[in-house]
């Protein structure tokens, strides 16, 4: 932890700016604060029986998820959307803290207009007033980056112009670099948790939000993927008016999918509304690989038909090609039974950390198929992604060698947010059950890549065939001249391996010759003078001393 503090010194040393310097050093005293409340914890309740223990650790957890949710909504930034983040690491973090995280709502008080106008002026080049007919100073949302404001278009189109906060990204890299430090922290802390891994891929997806141009090709890619749909509504991208830190978008209306009085008033049927969004969500996720990964209330807008509206394209995720590979594996083993070909693809999506016990994985996979392998269709109809959320759990708490990779971190939140939506719906409706024709789709997919795999190995093969006769022709030719040896005395092996032992010996010494020449000639480049010359001298020594073998042999 010292290595840590000291790290965190240095970094703050480093950056600019009084108010960055405070919001770094506020972030570490966060982290330090609840890091030191766990160890004070452990002194003090080391002799307390272990149910005591449990009940006061459980109390402790609430404590510190409550505290990190407050100053996440009082630090704004990203904070709000680390909370969230990590609401949906179920495989390490306690209930405590990922039933509190998943409060926070990614909404803050809007910016002052001034900002605005003057960002709006930098990315545009003119005022709003200019730019748009009519131009509404107050927004109509605002979020941890930016907020949106409502305008008119010159020749009378609505539209909604979203404006990222001035010197936003400063505080971005700010937030990524404390996430960094503290990481330092509680590294060994967690097991073999690769936090290294996690902060990656929250960078990864906090950094692209913060490219508007992105999102407008997002929102334009999900409406050539919805094309010829009228149910489900994308937003029109204005282009000209649109930069990396300015996005407008055409004005769409409709009903927050929450708002559920308001979806009664309108007399718009709920369970319908539950079930078309589990048939564009299995859509993106099965049939497309491309999916809304923030599908939280303010995000999903309802119109008569029932008709879906999406409005904000930030974040999402594509499922890479090589994942729907390994998916249909894991399904076929599922299907056929077998754990040991089950536990391959989990191993390849990096579901398992190194040094895990594939015995006992093995035996989990074995114990899993054997619940679930005489299940009824009522059954089936009746399993619910909680009941699957449940399961996860439970293999986690086992074995501590599983942790959700970064491709499945996204969609994981994604679906346990549509879960949560979808009962509020319709207590009775099932995703799962709603997935399914889709999902038989994703699988039946896997038989193209069958064929393209038994293509392959026909090719290869053929070839091997073809070459057989010249390979024939080669091997007679070689033993007519007496170049083939097929038995050995026991010398001839023992003055082989000797003359093999010699080279490997001879090989060594070259290649450290060579590394010290080089690391030589870069001392000298860099202005080392002394270590330059100890290693041109070890490069002169190595080399005379293989010549001298060399010549004794």
């Amino acid at each position: 932890m010292l290595i840590g503090v000291l790290s965190a010194f240095v970094i703050m040393l480093m950056m600019d700016g009084i108010h960055y310097k405070k919001r770094f050093l506020k972030g570490i005293f966060i982290a330090l604060r609840i890091i030191s409340s766990y160890a004070l914890f452990n002194i003090l309740n080391f002799l307390m029986a272990s149910y005591k223990r449990e009940l006061r650790l459980k109390a402790l957890h609430r404590k510190n998820a409550i505290f990190f949710r407050e100053k996440a909504v009082e630090m704004k930034g990203i904070m709000i959307k680390a909370g969230q983040f990590l609401s949906s690491r179920v495989d390490f973090l306690p209930d405590e803290y990922t039933s509190e995280l998943s409060l926070l709502q990614d909404s803050v008080p809007p910016h002052d207009y001034n900002g605005i106008k003057n960002r709006i002026i930098e990315e545009l080049g003119a005022p709003p007033e200019d730019i748009f007919l009519k131009f509404n100073t107050a927004p109509i949302a605002a979020a941890s980056l930016g907020q949106v404001h409502e305008a008119v278009l010159k020749d009378g189109q609505k539209v909604a112009v979203k404006i990222q906060y001035p010197d936003i990204e400063k505080i971005i890299e700010t937030d990524i670099r404390t996430l960094k430090t503290v990481i330092k922290l509680i590294r060994g802390k967690f097991g073999r948790i690769n936090f290294d891994m996690l902060h990656e891929e929250f960078s990864r997806i906090l950094r692209a939000e913060l490219n508007y141009l992105e999102e407008g090709k997002n929102a334009e890619k999900f409406s050539q993927n919805f094309k010829g749909d009228e149910r489900v509504i994308f937003p029109k991208v204005y282009w000209e008016y649109t930069t990396k830190h300015v996005l407008t978008l055409e004005f769409v209306e409709g009903v927050k999918i929450t708002e559920y009085d308001s979806l009664r008033a309108s007399g718009i049927d709920s369970k319908e509304i539950a079930t078309l969004l589990g048939e564009v969500y299995s859509r993106m996720i099965y049939l497309h690989g491309f999916f809304h990964g923030d599908p939280h209330p303010g995000n999903i807008h309802v119109q008569p038909g029932p008709k879906l509206v999406f409005v904000d394209f930030g974040i999402v995720q594509t499922i890479p090609e090589r994942i729907k590979r390994e998916l249909r594996r894991l399904a076929n083993a599922i299907v056929e039974r077998d754990p040991e070909n089950a536990v391959d693809p989990l191993r390849r999506m990096r579901f398992i950390l190194e040094g895990a016990d594939y015995r006992s994985l093995i035996e989990l996979a074995q114990s899993l198929m054997d619940k679930y392998r005489d299940i009824t269709p009522k059954e089936l109809k009746e399993l619910t992604v909680d009941h699957i959320y449940k399961e996860i759990e439970n293999v986690i708490n086992v074995l501590d060698f599983i942790q959700i990779p970064n491709n499945f971190i996204l969609l994981g939140r994604t679906i346990g947010i549509l879960n949560g939506i979808s009962y509020r719906l319709n207590p009775e409706v099932n995703i799962i059950e709603i997935g399914t024709p889709f999902i038989k789709e994703f699988l039946r997919g896997g038989k193209k890549e069958q064929v393209e795999t038994i293509l392959k190995e026909l090719k290869d093969t053929s070839i091997k065939l073809w070459r057989i006769p010249s390979l024939m022709d080669e091997f007679f030719h070689r033993a007519n001249r007496g170049d083939l040896v097929v038995r050995m005395s026991h010398s001839d092996i023992e003055k082989t391996t000797q003359q093999f032992s010699f080279v490997t010996r001879i090989m060594m010494m070259v290649i450290l010759t060579v590394t010290m020449a080089v690391a030589a000639l870069f001392f000298e480049m860099i202005n080392q003078r002394v270590l330059a010359i100890i290693a041109a001298a070890s490069s002169v020594t190595l080399g005379l001393l293989s010549v001298f073998k060399l010549i004794r042999k």
